[in-house]
């Protein structure tokens, strides 16, 4: 079968592969059929070796990459249920779990949820998944869901990329209140996702003004003086319940550097540290580690049936053109997902 794969960590570079089909699902696994996926910043860092302590210790290659996608059902493993073959799924695969560039792969039942209604397109499910899966724990993890969401003020930073995108629509579906931040030049694709209030990042003097009690950060700058600035927001305010969560974390970066036990105690050690200078403040400090979750996924297709005319897709191209468009790496700064479906690899 066709496969894109990186075979070293030096060049990082996505090839096309002929690899053997994936085996028999073993018991709670699916094996699929893709139909289509999309890029995810953390296949590009992947691919340069971070995090591979951790999900690559003995280095073997190729590692296929890919971490969302749409796909068809085309075997099931023993004691999964709730999917029929034929069926079309809404997948988001981790970095353990493995990749979904390839013509047919293999996944955890827990990483996948079915897509009963023809409202959801492939376009969009095509990166609805891992992306969607990450800002739906982010919100959660400073308080926010369907139900606990209304009239909350949430400011949402990098809320013109892909997962800020879908936790823009998300929250503002739920009822929160919100104020998003993002490039200049991507104000216009934020307004048209939601009813919110959008704020240039680098406007320092809006910025000061911004009003709310819950803060998810989704802006690839690591840089303390960002996170600095958004801290500073719920310090401005005496609310309840006021929280901040990132999915910019060092954990990864420092088990890069530093080996697993010290990178994990480096890592634990810092947001220790955050979590108890901020929770003095009254201010709930958390990092987001996506989890695999089928009924988030579940969640996510639902709301997005029910919501056919929001568009979170920055560029759609077919299938084909993914290894020359990764290889380039010419979608930063676009807003989004970008999403490759029809063709084949």
């Amino acid at each position: 079968m066709k496969a894109l794969a990186i075979r070293d960590y030096q060049t990082g570079t996505l090839q096309p592969l002929e690899l053997p089909s994936p085996p028999t699902p073993y018991s709670g696994q699916v094996q699929l059929s893709l139909l289509g996926t999309s890029l995810n910043p953390f296949d590009s860092k992947m691919a340069r070796g971070y995090g591979a302590q951790l999900f690559n210790r003995k280095l073997n290659f190729p590692i296929v990459l890919g971490r969302d996608a749409v796909a068809r059902v085309e075997m099931i493993g023993k004691g999964v249920t709730g999917l029929e073959v034929g069926q079309r799924v809404l997948v988001a695969s981790s970095a353990r779990t493995g990749g979904t560039y390839a013509d047919y792969f293999n996944l955890p039942a827990r990483c996948l949820a079915p897509i009963d209604d023809n409202r959801l397109t492939d376009t969009i499910a095509s990166g609805l998944g891992y992306a969607g899966l990450t800002a739906i724990q982010a919100l959660a993890a400073v308080g926010l869901t369907a139900t606990t969401a209304k009239g909350r003020h949430l400011c949402i930073n990098g809320a013109s990329g892909g997962v800020g995108s879908i936790a823009l629509v998300l929250a503002s579906s739920w009822g929160a209140k919100v104020t998003a931040t993002a490039s200049a030049r991507n104000l216009n694709w934020v307004r048209s996702l939601a009813d919110c209030t959008a704020i240039d990042y680098r406007d320092t003097q809006a910025f000061h003004y911004i009003y709310a009690e819950k803060i998810v950060n989704f802006a690839s700058d690591p840089s303390p003086d960002i996170e600095n600035r958004l801290i500073s927001i719920l310090q401005r305010t005496s609310t309840p319940g006021r929280a901040y969560a990132t999915s910019v974390t060092p954990l990864l970066s420092e088990v890069t550097e530093k080996g697993l036990l010290k990178g994990f105690l480096y890592g634990g050690a810092t947001l220790a540290r955050k979590r108890i200078q901020y929770q003095r403040q009254g201010i709930h400090y958390r990092w987001v580690l996506l989890k695999d979750n089928s009924a988030h996924l579940t969640e996510l297709a639902g709301l997005f049936s029910q919501i056919p005319d929001t568009n979170i897709i920055g560029r759609a191209s077919p299938i084909s053109a993914l290894e020359v468009t990764y290889n380039r790496q010419d979608q930063a700064g676009n807003p989004g997902k970008s999403v490759f479906l029809e063709g084949s690899l």
